[in-house]
């Protein structure tokens, strides 16, 4: 009897971040950007970038912060508004209130 090969999965796990965000530190005279993802399975941290001066670290770490939690669902949030909706009506109206 064999034993088959090692096959990878089909879909690989992916964790959904609860909560993401970046912090900017001082080291050895560098600014260094750190990355922090809470998940529910635990915390990540990974450094991200390093820059000379602090403004060009502070810009950077605002950009990426900016891009990664915009996937994140809250809870509360309001939802996307729907095209079809803003196209027909001109405004976007949550509650569908005329």
């Amino acid at each position: 009897m064999s034993v088959p090969a090692w096959q990878p999965p089909a879909m690989p796990y992916v964790e959904e971040a609860l909560d993401a965000r970046t912090v900017v530190v001082e080291e050895h005279g560098r600014w260094v950007v750190y990355f922090e993802v809470v998940l529910a399975s635990g915390a990540v941290r990974r450094k991200i970038a390093d820059h000379h001066d602090e403004r060009r670290a502070v810009h950077h770490a605002r950009i990426f912060e900016r891009n990664a939690t915009k996937h994140i669902k809250r809870e509360g949030a309001r939802p996307e508004p729907d095209p079809e909706v803003i196209r027909s009506t001109g405004t976007h109206n949550p509650n569908g209130e005329q």
